[in-house]
């Protein structure tokens, strides 16, 4: 009795050990599935964003053309660290406008086709014309730095947008290739627009009425003279100054049918610093030397007609 009893006891023990090793082998296995589940599905992420990555770069090379190693490099496509575009671009430094219109980027070559000349031309009407030059080179540069980043998300909205809305290798081929490349034509069009343009802006500058140079009230008077009567007391100045010289004029010596003609360097207000006979002349040597020594004593100074005093003068002496 004692040794049946022993034995169910052992029984019972025997399957609640049972039990518990089932059900941790359970909790188990409701631990691990989660765990093997989660990470095939972070290696199906990978795969899908590798291949979306594979996929928009083969796009970029179709919508690109021949020049993708170049852009690939410019734009960094193969660097690990996800680097952002090269800042420097020297095509679209030297030729901004016409390099986005050649690399089917209108919207931004109309910008750089009509903001520079308008900001030049008007800082140039408003007699800046240094201001004109520093906005060509600002948009030149500007268009050097940016241009790598603006192709590129040009060429990128191009694949996306094809790839999403078109099926088939072939059909998306065609499409990418006729969305990207290159456009001759619009390079074409954009030469002559610009020869045009210049043409325009020079005739408009040139039509445009030119203000009369401003003069100030100190230097411009109040009543401007008469050019003939200005004339006319300037011949009598002269006629003053002769009057002078020919107090000068030798002793005894008639005027009529003698001739000469003297040199004055003078000083305000008309002190003589020299004199020097000049040829024709019908006098003696003596009578030249006694010429010039009282013409270098006289005093040719005009009262009310500095206005018309020169340094240098010659007057002709004559009967």
């Amino acid at each position: 009795m004692i040794g049946y009893r022993v034995t169910r006891l052992e029984q019972s023990i025997l399957r609640m050990t049972v039990s518990v090793f089932f059900l941790d082998e359970e909790s188990v296995q409701m631990k691990i599935e989660p765990t093997f589940g989660s990470a095939e599905g972070g290696a199906e992420r990978d795969a899908d964003s590798a291949a979306d990555e594979s996929s928009e770069k083969s796009a970029l090379a179709i919508v690109v053309g021949d020049r993708f190693s170049t852009y690939c490099h410019f734009w960094r496509l193969d660097d690990a660290a996800g680097r952002a575009p090269r800042r420097w671009h020297c095509p679209a430094f030297l030729f901004s406008s016409l390099w986005f219109f050649f690399r089917r980027m209108p919207v931004w070559g109309t910008i750089w086709f009509i903001v520079p000349p308008l900001a030049m031309t008007t800082f140039t009407q408003m007699g800046l014309p240094w201001f004109a030059v520093v906005v060509f080179v600002v948009c030149r540069v500007l268009a050097g730095i940016l241009a790598n980043s603006l192709y590129l998300s040009h060429c990128r909205r191009i694949a996306r947008k094809v790839l999403a809305g078109h099926g088939g290798a072939h059909r998306r081929r065609a499409e990418l290739q006729k969305a990207g490349g290159v456009s001759y034509t619009a390079l074409v069009i954009a030469l002559a627009v610009t020869a045009s343009q210049n043409t325009l802006i020079n005739l408009a500058v040139r039509s445009m009425p030119k203000a009369a140079p401003r003069q100030s009230s100190l230097h411009l008077p109040a009543n401007r003279p008469d050019p003939d009567l200005e004339y006319a007391e300037r011949e009598v100045y002269q006629e003053e100054l002769r009057a002078i010289a020919m107090t000068a004029w030798p002793a005894g010596v008639p005027t009529d049918n003698n001739v000469c003609i003297v040199e004055l360097r003078l000083t305000p207000p008309g002190t003589v610093l020299d004199a020097n006979v000049l040829e024709p002349c019908t006098l003696d040597e003596a009578q030249r030397e006694q010429l010039l020594v009282e013409i270098r004593r006289a005093d040719f100074t005009v009262e009310g007609k500095m206005r018309f005093f020169t340094r240098h003068t010659v007057i002709g002496l004559r009967g």
